[in-house]
């Protein structure tokens, strides 16, 4: 609240909301109805094509890290709408029982500031006339960062639901691991330098197998990033995960049970995504899944439960 002669405002309005309760007014009830906030446009890069696999895992990881950012500044932006709407709610109680204060100026200022039909300025006080002009600047004011907020919750609320991992990861598929991470003897797995080291041939998950069609599920919560296929034909969907996590489920379905997701889907753990399949490059019906964290390829094995 401002200073100056509307400084016991403040004070009168904490005092008026403990007389009152818990229960605000509406606030149409103090002057003109506020618009409704639309979403509030977010600048965000176009996500890929799929068109590069390169591209698109640095996309999801790039994405995964910015998901705590936008957490927090989605639970700031919901909790500074709603103090907002407290002092909002506090000069309606004001208006709806100016007895309340004390001050006969800042009583007249209450009044005059809440009404459609304003005084000729000869009618006012110089004071009374200066405290009302104030009142009415701070309700539009306050109206007026509601809004902002209000767009800017609503714009960031898909993001605030999405839960942190709560214990070990799933098993996405039911089925045996055929193919372990890291180096292996196949030749049809490409060359990587992983943690310094150069290997030959490198699996960058893990494959399990399991019967064609059998049920795909998200190992931890998440948001889908992309859902598409590769260059090669794999179709895939990839989730990125609280704690710059991003995880990749390859060579799914795309026939008759394809991804049941898209991008932007919030997913819960052991929620169906897709079904295994045999799209791609494959031999035979399983799941690859892969993870990263914060760009790095890890051992999935190391997240699921044992």
């Amino acid at each position: 609240m401002p200073r100056g002669p509307l400084g016991p405002l403040g004070i009168a309005g904490v005092a008026v909301l403990l007389m009152f309760g818990t229960a605000a007014p509406a606030l149409a009830d103090d002057g003109p109805t506020l618009p409704r906030a639309g979403p509030a446009p977010r600048r965000e890069r176009p996500t890929p094509s799929g068109a590069s696999f390169e591209e698109l895992i640095t996309y999801a990881s790039d994405a995964a890290r910015d998901l705590a950012a936008l957490q927090e500044q989605a639970r700031e932006a919901a909790t500074e709408r709603n103090d907002m709407l407290v002092e909002i709610s506090m000069l309606a109680a004001l208006t709806e029982r100016p007895s309340a204060v004390k001050g006969r100026l800042e009583r007249e200022a209450v009044r005059l500031s809440a009404s459609a039909n304003v005084p000729a300025a000869a009618a006012l006080s110089a004071p009374v006339r200066e405290a009302a002009d104030e009142m009415r600047a701070m309700r539009a004011d306050l109206k007026q960062r509601y809004t902002t907020l209000e767009a800017q919750a609503e714009a960031l609320a898909p993001f605030a639901v999405i839960a942190a991992p709560n214990g070990p990861w799933m098993m996405p598929a039911q089925g045996r691991i055929t193919q372990s991470f890291g180096p292996v003897r196949l030749r049809l797995e490409p060359s990587r330098v992983y943690r310094g080291v150069f290997y030959p041939h490198f699996h960058d998950g893990i494959d399990i197998g399991a019967e064609m069609y059998s049920p795909v599920v998200a190992a931890a919560p998440g948001r889908v990033i992309f859902a598409g296929h590769l260059p090669d034909g794999a179709m895939i969907v990839l989730i990125t995960h609280i704690g710059g996590l991003v995880s990749l489920y390859a060579h799914l379905d795309d026939q008759i049970a394809a991804p049941r997701v898209a991008a932007g889907d919030e997913v819960q753990a052991g929620q169906i995504i897709g079904a295994v399949g045999m799209s791609g490059m494959t031999t035979g019906p399983h799941l690859h899944f892969a993870v990263w964290r914060d760009g790095e390829l890890i051992d999935p094995v190391s997240l699921i439960a044992p």
